[in-house]
């Protein structure tokens, strides 16, 4: 193991101790002023309880207090295309599903063993098998936040063959969940159980690692606690959200019906199929729409009609010329309609296998921009070795949609039922992902672009030859009509690319052209912008008239001058290090940092050249863009394609830059590139790769600790109502882990950085 893995793993080693600290503190200094009240009142002092629990709150050592600076900046903990990967996979036992098949999560699944769901017992686990319960947090029939156990028939494989009775094993209902933890407490039971179940799943805490925190804190806390001290009846308090579960055909993919495939007409072993990934989940969308609306208060938000728009200005989708235009043609313009985007990506899991996981996530375009990115929801789940089929893995969501779309939904909002119609208009997704979509070729085959029939060109490069999209005067632009065309007509002609039908034609409103955006992130940050630096800085182009290399140094000591302001995620690091750098850094770099450490380093006519693309996507990517704006925009990303051939040469012509064509379109039609830039997702894929823990069963228990995270997020709404402010702020933290900042300064090159948790 090298060193700087070993550094990696220390640090993320004492964030998590430090974490747990910030949550065994209340409760252990408590726990020391209640047994010194209780002493006290032994020997005759008079205590005041009211004046004891002042004191708590007036505490500062309870969870810490944040630390501002003049020159700090909030930066982002990891940014949002980045996630931890495990380093040896276990390939052969990934999943030890059950022999019995759900389509909802009440069901333990395990070929191995079977656990059992009762309400009397828990199963006892061995060791080595205690990893393979695909479902151990959410293994229970609770239907609220109360329940009902017994514990003298209860035992614990972790209480070392002793279980004792305790206040906690006893009938826990909703009056205790509100009542203190004990006496003088900051909180209450129910809220210490949001906050435990929270930091076990953002940290991803083993259940050996969670029971034994439970007993820690039983130990610590007062003999009135009435915390659940076993890991089986503290996860008992949760209830689940639905998922289906389908195993698919190797051959054909087809989704299996009693083990036969009608596609292929041969029997197979589920058993077997799903030790080799021929499996994905779904959860059920219409669920998780209610469920939010409803504890998350959203209602007043979708209210589209309170919203201030000017004609003359975009500045979100529903200004977008196709957005105003469904609204005319669908029940989208109804006040508790609202519409979506949604996106398919590939997030490898291992770094030793070619496993990853393909989630199918989408978030409500209505909401504003704040709690846009948070609210988002996963409607499927594909894991194996191989890229999805998409007419099997989102058949379940189209399908669905279109049932939201034509009959639409009904859910409470502010006392009165409302009704919902649902459409997913909008795919955000990678050049990749989006020609497997669309069904047509990808960007390295003639007529590879997404949304115009430029055919492309082979040109020499190097050793080998390149697809290259030379500028074009006049290209024909794809629609929607000829694109079913061309899927019907597959094999009798030219076809323009188009390999064939993809099922999302049938998506209600949803246009197979227009309905993709060009992604700013992968199009312009991880494209244009690295394709860029390669030229300049690359020594294989040293005798190129554009070759800075030799001034990196120089770029580096102007950019450790800067002082970033608190919307750039990270700071600045050296140029020589642009191997390593994410998305967001390339996008700092871009519209921040280069056009002035560049302006006397590089050449005249590639700087002033370089400009036009800044100019423009910093007009696409502000909060307001005129008519005019857009215009001017337009107008530099196309005398930028042209002139880029002139200057760095036709094997350079990139289909990433040739797309910067359509990025105004893009915009045009849907508003500004934040809008629906992939980073929202690419963040949240990123969190998804925390819910899991080893080797065994890592897409379910990516799901159910998804559904549980989104449970701890209802419950909140009841039971961190009248929190106490450091209870409140610390479980905001918390549920939001992977949005979570810190506070950074610089200090003569030293990069500090510090969290209130601290």
């Amino acid at each position: 193991m090298s060193f700087s893995c070993l550094t990696h793993i220390m640090v993320v080693i004492k964030h998590h101790i430090k974490l747990l600290i910030s949550f065994v503190s209340p409760f252990l200094k408590a726990s020391l002023d209640y047994h010194t009240s209780s002493d006290s009142d032994a020997t005759g002092a008079t205590v005041d309880s009211e004046q004891s629990h002042d004191e708590h709150a007036n505490c500062d050592g309870v969870v810490g207090a944040s630390m501002d600076s003049e020159n700090g900046h909030d930066v982002e903990n990891s940014d949002e295309e980045e996630g931890s990967l495990n380093d040896e996979p276990e390939q052969q036992a990934l999943y030890d599903h059950t022999t019995s098949e759900s389509d909802s999560t009440g069901v333990s699944l395990d070929i191995g063993h079977i656990v059992e769901d009762c309400d009397e017992a828990e199963v006892s686990l061995d060791d080595e098998h205690e990893q393979q319960s695909l479902d151990d947090y959410t293994n229970s029939g609770s239907e609220g936040l109360g329940f009902e156990h017994h514990s003298s028939s209860h035992t614990d494989d972790y209480d070392g063959g002793d279980d004792t009775t305790s206040d906690s094993e006893q009938m826990v209902n909703d009056d205790m969940m509100r009542s203190p933890l004990y006496q003088g407490a900051l909180v209450t039971l129910g809220q210490t159980i949001l906050l435990l179940m929270a930091f076990a799943v953002i940290v991803g805490l083993t259940h050996d690692g969670l029971q034994t925190l439970l007993q820690i804190l039983s130990l610590i806390l007062p003999q009135d606690s009435h915390l659940p001290a076993t890991k089986y009846l503290f996860k008992k308090l949760f209830k689940t959200g639905k998922y289906d579960f389908h195993v698919y055909c190797p051959k054909c993919c087809c989704v299996l019906e009693n083990n036969a495939c009608k596609r292929c007409h041969q029997d197979f072993d589920k058993n077997e199929l799903m030790k080799n990934g021929n499996f994905f989940f779904t959860l059920p969308l219409i669920d998780q729409l209610k469920h939010s609306l409803e504890t998350s208060n959203l209602g007043e938000s979708l209210n589209k009609k309170t919203r201030p728009t000017n004609p003359d200005t975009i500045s979100d989708i529903m200004d977008g010329k196709l957005y105003k235009q469904m609204c005319k043609d669908s029940n989208l313009k109804k006040d508790y309609s609202f519409s979506l985007t949604f996106n398919s990506d590939g997030v490898p899991i291992f770094k030793s296998s070619s496993f990853s996981i393909w989630p199918l996530l989408c978030h409500i375009n209505e909401l504003p921009p704040n709690i846009r990115k948070k609210t988002m929801f996963l409607t499927g789940l594909w894991f194996g070795p191989k890229k999805p089929s998409i007419s099997t893995f989102f058949r379940p969501f189209i399908n669905e949609m279109k049932t939201l779309s034509s009959v639409g939904f009904e859910w409470c909002s502010n006392a009165k039922i409302v009704k919902s119609y649902v459409y997913a208009i909008i795919c955000s997704c990678d050049s990749v992902a989006r020609a497997m979509l669309q069904n047509i070729k990808q960007f390295n085959g003639k007529f590879g672009c997404n949304w115009c029939l430029h055919p492309g060109e082979r040109v020499e490069k190097g050793k080998g030859h390149v697809q290259v999209y030379p500028f074009h005067e006049e290209v024909t632009e794809r629609s929607h009509t000829d694109m079913i065309k061309y899927q019907r007509n597959v094999g009798t002609g030219e076809n323009f690319g188009v390999k064939g039908p993809t099922p999302l034609s049938s998506l209600p409103f949803f246009d197979i052209v227009s309905g993709f955006i060009v992604d700013s992130m992968d199009c312009i940050d991880l494209g244009v912008m690295r394709q860029l630096s390669t030229l300049w800085f690359d020594s294989s182009f040293h005798k190129e008239p554009w070759y800075i290399g030799t001034r990196a140094n120089e770029i580096d000591r102007k950019i450790e001058q800067f002082q970033p302001p608190s919307n750039i995620t990270r700071m600045p690091r050296s140029i020589l290090t642009r191997a390593y750098w994410k998305a967001s850094e390339w996008r700092a770099f871009l519209l921040f940092y280069a056009p002035i450490v560049l302006k006397s380093v590089l050449p005249r006519k590639f700087f002033e050249h370089f400009l036009l693309l800044c100019q423009a996507v910093y007009a696409l990517q502000t909060t307001c863009i005129t008519q005019l704006e857009l215009f001017y925009a337009s107008q530099h990303l196309n005398e930028f394609v042209l002139n880029f051939e002139t200057l760095y040469g036709r094997p350079h012509m990139t289909y990433n830059v040739h797309i910067l064509l359509h990025l105004s379109d893009s915009v045009r039609n849907w508003g500004p590139l934040w809008c629906y830039s992939a980073y929202s997702f690419e963040g949240c894929n990123g969190f998804l790769l925390k819910l899991y823990n080893g080797t065994q069963s890592v897409p379910l228990q990516i799901v159910t600790s998804f559904l549980l995270l989104k449970e701890v997020e209802s419950m909140g709404k009841v039971l961190m109502q009248n929190a106490h402010p450091r209870v409140q702020q610390l479980f905001d933290t918390v549920v939001d882990g992977f949005n979570a900042t810190k506070h950074v300064r610089r200090v003569n090159g030293t990069v500090f950085f510090w969290s209130w948790l601290l």
